[in-house]
């Protein structure tokens, strides 16, 4: 089935067709992966840092392209007779086409959200609501860790009519990547979940943070909703930029907010809380598998998304209830009479210390293990923010085995030892660490693991 014409691809891209003599052909498929099999498919030669699509274009060709998107100034790459169209830049001409291909669903509602931490889980959360309200099959959400300029595209390029509600995720580490993904989303509603010390290499400060993530409330249809937290870093941004749009909620746990959540605790397996809808009086607990009062927080974001779609509040718990984190987030296992909690996926200082927060419900200092690893994008606070996470790690569980991951945790724990030895061992590296970890790990024992992803950290944690 024809997905886009030549002509539709001409419009969108604005560029100059190659060794093209038919205008009244189609493609039926849009692919970034020279090595995936395409279907009378259109190719975009992306580039990055480490990669140049236009270095693959005869595998392209070869996997079923018929036409390939192509840097202008790249047209020397092109092998002799291929069809072609040249543009300044293939990832906007994709980004323009997947726009074009969510406006032909009239009947869709989209979801974006965005936040310094908690966004997978948010998104698992309303995944789980909608499921539970609409059906599992009605719903499309952001799959893995595609929540960038060429994941969230991919996503909307997996909508069929069957689709009722969207879920995009959107990620961003510099400023100006999230207004281009969302304003090709159109967003319905646009979710906040958190303002926090992530990414302040590039991002600079709280504002700075603010600042880029407002825009995916600046891109919402005009008839919209904003969901923001009631009190944030960066709060006045947010508010200035959803001022274009009929509703704001707020949620919190805050009597203030429009959805405040009452946190009642919890532990290992899970935890509880209260949901308040003020605007209508409504009441609901929920029971879960997370836990954590940050976790509770980000269920409130997702459940002012359910009420913003007139959701009772008592069906929006339900769907809550039903969440499961994928992946390396809160995993739980058994390995020799110890558990083992691995949350070695994300993370930045406000996460490390809701962490932290939370374990201090239910862990005994003397049978916890805590392997903290470094925390990426902070930029030229990174010394200063490793050495308070440590602090606060020492602080809060004294009698704790305390190991720290990575060359940011190594020369904060050097620094802290010229002052007075808090008894933290470092290693340099993941790999370094996996023997001296486990042989301090004894029967009965919680061992955390917390890093962001690319200090590599489940490596620590022996195989099933």
């Amino acid at each position: 089935m024809a997905l886009f014409s030549f002509g539709e691809i001409l419009n969108a891209s604005e560029g100059e067709f190659v060794n093209v003599s038919d205008f009244h052909i189609a493609v039926d498929s849009l692919s970034t992966d020279s090595r995936t099999p395409m279907r009378n498919g259109l190719f975009f030669a992306l580039s990055g840092e480490n990669f140049d699509g236009h270095d693959y274009l005869r595998q392209a060709i070869a996997a079923g392209a018929v036409l390939l998107c192509i840097e202008k100034e790249k047209i020397g790459k092109l092998p002799p007779g291929v069809p072609a169209i040249l543009v300044d830049s293939p990832l906007r001409v994709y980004q323009k086409l997947a726009h074009l291909y969510r406006r032909r669903f009239k009947n869709l509602k989209v979801i974006a959200l965005t936040g310094s931490s908690g966004k997978t889980s948010t998104k698992e959360t309303l995944r789980a609501i909608f499921s539970h309200v609409y059906g599992a099959e009605h719903v499309l959400a952001t799959e893995g860790n595609t929540n960038n300029q060429i994941g969230v595209p991919q996503n909307l390029m997996r909508l069929t009519e069957n689709h009722r509600i969207c879920i995009l995720e959107m990620g961003t580490n510099h400023f100006g990547e999230i207004d281009p993904i969302a304003r090709i989303a159109e967003p319905d509603v646009s979710l906040v979940v958190s303002i926090g010390s992530c990414h302040l290499e590039f991002l600079k400060n709280l504002d700075g943070v603010a600042t880029e993530k407002s825009h995916i409330l600046l891109a919402l249809v005009p008839d919209g909703t904003a969901v923001i937290p009631q009190s944030s870093p960066g709060n006045s941004i947010l508010r200035a930029a959803a001022s274009h749009v009929k509703n704001i909620l707020t949620f919190g746990e805050s009597d203030k907010a429009a959805i405040e959540v009452v946190y009642k605790g919890g532990n290992i397996r899970g935890s509880s809380f209260e949901l308040i809808n003020h605007r209508t009086g409504e009441r609901a607990n929920v029971e879960w598998r997370l836990s954590g009062r940050h976790q509770a927080c980000n269920a409130a974001g997702a459940a002012a998304v359910g009420v913003a779609f007139g959701i009772p509040l008592a069906q929006i718990a339900g769907g809550i209830a039903e969440t499961r984190l994928p992946g390396l987030r809160m995993r739980v296992t058994e390995h020799a009479g110890a558990t083992w909690l691995n949350d070695a996926y994300n993370a930045n200082p406000d996460s490390m210390r809701a962490s932290l927060d939370w374990l201090g419900e239910f862990a005994d200092d003397q049978h916890l293990v805590l392997v903290l690893g470094d925390m990426g994008e902070i930029g030229k606070g990174a010394l200063k923010e490793h050495l308070k996470v440590l602090e606060c790690a020492r602080q809060r569980f004294p009698e704790a085995e305390i190991i720290a991951v990575g060359m940011h945790m190594t020369k904060a724990v050097e620094v802290m030892n010229l002052v007075s030895r808090k008894n933290i061992t470092a290693y340099p590296s993941a790999a370094a660490a996996i023997e001296g970890v486990r042989t301090k790990v004894r029967k009965d024992d919680l061992v955390f693991l917390k890093a962001s992803r690319r200090t590599g950290l489940e490596v620590i944690e022996p195989e099933a």
